[in-house]
């Protein structure tokens, strides 16, 4: 999603065991886009190859940068990444939701294709997961808040790891679920995975559990049927401030609350 900045906090560390990455500062690149898929109405899935990868943690981003006609330099926002580190880091997914008013997102949402090159910085941010950080886990997401997520299960599954994740996701209605299929396909093949949907504008549709937006009894209800030790919320800043509240409040100890603000 396109922000101006990001705004990360809870007990999650640069690495996955705690440990800094001592590696060189990323460097800006010239990737190949190589696929473009239509998720929904306003989000697009972004593939490049990037010719100089490293290794990323799931839940990672990395900065774009384009010219844009009328500012004398590129202009940057940061973008989730949504495939998993394994196990091959080289060719990096996002997804790109288009904002209106946007400088960046509408022209890679709608206007990028393949065979295009794109300026690229990364892998940067502490919203992370791995294995070794245990579960179980309650992933708590609005919109384009769901792509660090896609990371971490896509990572679970290629790990054949069995913590249990339960994904709470909130969307406009069915038509604006990011990955639906793919969600889909996901819950029903993986026994540790739970996806509960909230539909905001779509009153009564069966795909989704409540249809609301995300409040303190949505998240006191899954948080006592998951019974996760550790809790993720990425989103609008309302919603995440909510959230990080509710989830302390409930018993989760406050270094096993990570979140990430989209402003």
């Amino acid at each position: 999603m396109e922000t101006e900045a990001r705004n990360q906090t809870g007990g999650a560390s640069e690495d996955a065991g705690g440990a800094a990455r001592k590696t060189p500062p990323p460097k800006w690149q010239l990737a190949d886009v190589i696929d473009v898929i239509a998720e929904t109405p306003e989000t697009t899935t972004l593939r490049i190859a990037v010719p100089e990868p490293t290794e990323f943690t799931p839940g990672q981003y990395y900065n774009i940068r384009i010219p844009v006609e009328g500012r004398p330099r590129p202009i940057q926002r940061a973008y989730s990444i949504a495939s998993s580190p394994f196990p091959k880091f080289d060719v990096v997914e996002f997804g790109i939701k288009e904002m209106e008013g946007g400088l960046v997102s509408p022209v890679l949402a709608k206007q990028t294709k393949v065979g295009d090159k794109l300026e690229v910085r990364g892998p940067y941010g502490a919203f992370t997961w791995t294995q070794e950080m245990g579960g179980p886990l309650l992933l708590i997401s609005a919109g384009s808040g769901v792509v660090p997520f896609m990371s971490m299960i896509r990572y679970a599954r290629a790990k054949n790891v069995s913590v249990p994740m339960h994904l709470l996701f909130s969307s406009k209605s069915s038509e604006f679920v990011i990955y639906s299929r793919e969600l889909e396909e996901l819950e029903k093949s993986l026994d540790w995975l739970t996806v509960t949907h909230t539909f905001t504008r779509e009153p009564g549709h069966p795909a989704a559990r409540f249809h609301r937006r995300i409040d303190k009894e949505m998240v006191a209800e899954l948080l006592a049927e998951s019974q996760a030790k550790i809790g993720y919320i990425c989103g609008p800043p309302e919603m995440v401030e909510l959230c990080e509240i509710v989830l302390v409040d409930l018993g989760l100890d406050p270094k096993n609350v990570y979140s990430e603000k989209y402003d």
